[in-house]
């Protein structure tokens, strides 16, 4: 069998533990490393599968894995994986893509989105603070327009859900398919000039990389609701603060930084109009005990010279 490397960052210790327990009850060993940096580890030149767990790896880290074939995340997000390096070599990158992870990441993106709707916060401290007079200013969703930027499984699971809500969807990805009744595929600026509420659903690469700035912020309604659950780098913050202030973001939801957590000092943290959650909004017990399992799996299917479902470079592996 392959030689498996399990590289994860000390806050996930728990999260490896478990994945090392699933791997050994299908017969397979791992080497475990607790480290922040793929460079704290001496020897890694006999790894063939790598499993990394918010450790970066990047064209440095493989050229210490020649025999390298596979990286693995456990989870959706691969960010951390420079998956252009990894397919320019011919190494396949799969993630780990439990249902219960994208149910989870849909349901919080919707609460939050209702939150932002409703003044949750505002409206709770009507009674903490024993306010008297109640400005009415809460909306509600059906017959509103979302613009949603990625179409993964996470946008079709939001859609899923509020089709129902009579809402109509404006959806921009690179991957467009045929539109729904109530779903339109549309250019980004399309996307910001006519939405009511922008959900931020796609994965940071190079093109999307502060992709939400001053620019596009300038084109959106004034008064328009963020929601943004996927990676804090495909918005410029600073432009985001400057948008919040001026009203031309009427409030948001962030649960994602480009520095996590969040600094102690970030602006976004005196804003009246922002709820802030540290990426961690939408998971799940459910997730957490289906992760290392379906994690095992894909290790297995790759160990035995297989390809899971949840490659994200097929077409790149082999060459």
């Amino acid at each position: 069998m392959s030689r498996i490397a399990l590289v994860g960052v000390p806050r996930a210790a728990g999260l490896s533990d478990a994945i090392a327990e699933a791997l050994r009850g299908l017969g397979l060993d791992c080497v475990r490393h607790d480290v922040s940096r793929m460079d704290e580890i001496a020897d890694l030149s006999g790894v063939e599968i790598l499993l990394s767990t918010g450790v970066p790896c990047r064209a440095a880290d493989m050229d210490r894995m020649p025999g390298l074939r596979a990286i693995v995340s456990p989870v959706l997000g691969y960010d951390w994986i420079d998956a252009g390096e990894a397919s320019r070599r011919g190494i396949a990158v799969c993630n780990t893509e439990v249902a219960e992870n994208r149910e989870g990441m849909a349901e919080a993106t919707i609460m939050l989105l209702l939150a932002l709707l409703y003044r949750l916060h505002e409206t709770e401290a009507l009674l903490r603070t024993n306010a008297t007079g109640d400005p009415l200013r809460r909306h509600i969703l059906k017959g509103r327009t979302v613009g949603i930027i990625g179409y993964g499984g996470i946008t079709r699971a939001v859609i899923a859900r509020l089709a129902a809500w009579g809402c109509h969807f404006l959806v921009h990805s690179r991957s467009a398919a045929e539109p729904l009744p109530y779903v339109t595929f549309v250019p980004l600026d399309d996307l910001l000039e006519r939405s009511n509420a922008i959900l931020v659903l796609t994965s940071l690469n190079p093109s999307t990389r502060h992709m939400l700035g001053r620019a596009q912020f300038a084109k959106i309604r004034p008064g328009t609701l963020l929601v943004n659950t996927a990676r804090g780098a495909i918005i410029d913050e600073a432009a985001l603060v400057e948008a919040l202030k001026s009203g031309q973001l009427g409030a948001a939801a962030i649960d994602v930084f480009e520095t996590e957590p969040c600094p102690p000092d970030h602006p976004l943290r005196d804003l009246p109009n922002v709820i802030l959650t540290p990426h961690a909004i939408g998971h799940n017990e459910e997730a957490q005990a289906a992760g290392p399992a379906l994690t095992a799996q894909v290790l297995k299917t790759l160990a035995e010279g297989g390809l899971p479902e949840s490659c994200k470079n097929r077409d790149a592996v082999g060459k």
